[in-house]
């Protein structure tokens, strides 16, 4: 028992020590414990406030006089043949959401300027089941603003 507990306290140690963090865990400067999030996608903006307010930030409906401002001004889902099979249909696609975003701060300043960051999946296609594919695609979707999320919240991160 007393082995087990050592073995855990020193993988522990190990772990803290070498900056691991859960995902979606971002430690944001003082700067930015307060934001608005402007986005054009309902989705996109809801994805990235819940990162926000995962790594500790408050998220506000409306600009405030504290409040730093991501603005989101694209976002772009595009999707590009993969694969082909020998009757020329595609069978692979790849699917990419690209996103422009600026950051202000409170003051007006510009804390990151317009900015382009881009996720990507790949996926097959059976056109035989084209239900499942179409719900393959919605959930790749997410994980992509998911992804894009992560990005931004990494970006802010390092923020001065």
């Amino acid at each position: 028992m007393k082995r087990f507990a050592l073995i855990f306290t020193i993988s522990l140690s190990l772990l803290t020590g070498c900056g691991f963090h859960l995902r979606g865990v971002i430690d944001l400067p003082d700067s930015l414990s307060t934001l608005h999030v402007k986005a054009p996608q309902v989705e996109l903006r809801d994805d990235l406030s819940n990162a926000l307010e995962t790594s500790g930030a408050t998220v506000v409906n409306h600009a405030t006089a504290d409040s730093a401002t991501i603005s989101i001004d694209r976002a772009q889902y595009r999707r590009e043949v993969r694969t082909v099979d020998e009757r020329g249909k595609s069978t692979g696609y790849i699917l990419f959401l690209e996103v422009d975003y600026s950051v202000i701060d409170s003051k007006g300043v510009t804390l990151v300027d317009k900015t382009r960051t881009t996720a990507r999946r790949d996926y097959t296609f059976d056109e035989t089941q084209a239900l499942v594919a179409q719900r393959q695609e919605e959930i790749l979707r997410e994980e992509l603003r998911e992804d894009v999320s992560q990005a931004i919240l990494r970006r802010l991160a390092r923020v001065k």
